[in-house]
């Protein structure tokens, strides 16, 4: 892996990782997505949180670790390479409405965490809302 995929593998999974307990998943609605996602990161369930992402952005983690998306999450995290936040406290996690889009196919939900609000960004992929960075 050259230094600047590295770099930019470690850029990208810092911002996926810093969203911390306010990211997505597969559930039912937006605001399900969130709440299972974040019980997951709670349990260091990396397998769980891969699962959860964009396919696009678990994609640019595989290419950039070894061992898969699960276990670059784990290295990253152990390593102090950024998402140590992502096992925080998911009964701190304040999830808010959704917005989604005329589509259906994109949505936003509001979540407060540690009093710092933030924006989750979700795209449905066959019929699951998955964590994504653009939007």
């Amino acid at each position: 892996m050259t230094a600047m995929t590295k770099t930019m593998m470690t850029a990208g999974l810092g911002a996926v990782l810093a969203l911390g307990l306010s990211a997505c998943g597969s559930s039912d609605g937006p605001e399900d997505a969130v709440e299972e996602f974040a019980n997951a990161a709670a349990d260091k369930d990396y397998s769980k949180v891969c699962e959860m992402l964009d396919p696009e952005f678990v994609k640019t983690v595989e290419s950039a670790g070894e061992g898969g998306c699960a276990e670059t999450m784990k290295k990253s995290v152990e390593e102090g390479g950024g998402g140590e936040e992502l096992v925080a406290d998911p009964d701190k996690l304040d999830i808010g409405d959704a917005t989604v889009s005329e589509d259906g196919n994109s949505a936003t939900v509001k979540t407060t965490y540690d009093g710092k609000d933030s924006d989750v960004k979700l795209i449905k992929v066959d019929d699951a809302w998955k964590i994504t960075l653009g939007m």
